[in-house]
């Protein structure tokens, strides 16, 4: 079993997750792009509180999630992707439907998240 994780920092002259509707549609195409399988269909609200502004959204996927938040009111806008999974992933294909959108800056860390014994790991479990 595999533990990927990819976290996304983009930041956009205007930013395209705008739109509660756009944004779903959005990760479920990013979804299908990578091969994974919709768990939950993708959940996305639109926070108004000052100096928070902009869509949050979710999507359960078989093997995990991704999350997105936006923030519409900064300069530059600014984007948080994560996409975590179980099932091993290309991440040029997330980063290549994010260049679409034209960003200003892009950064992007890929975390193998498994765990491996290593050596004394007994000392840290309490019975």
């Amino acid at each position: 079993m595999e533990h990927k994780h990819l976290l996304v920092n983009a930041t956009f002259k205007e930013t395209p997750f705008l739109d509660i509707g756009f944004t779903q549609s959005w990760l479920s195409k990013i979804v299908d792009l990578i091969g994974m399988e919709i768990l939950h269909e993708p959940i996305a609200v639109k926070c108004n509180e000052k100096d928070n502004e902009g869509i949050s959204a979710f999507c359960l996927i078989t093997t995990s999630h991704l999350s997105l938040h936006s923030w519409e009111k900064r300069t530059p806008n600014l984007l948080q992707l994560d996409v975590y999974s179980c099932k091993d992933f290309d991440q040029a294909i997330i980063e290549e439907e994010l260049d679409i959108f034209k960003p200003i800056t892009f950064g992007s860390k890929f975390l193998d998240r498994r765990i491996r014994n290593t050596k004394g790991w007994r000392k840290f479990i309490k019975n």
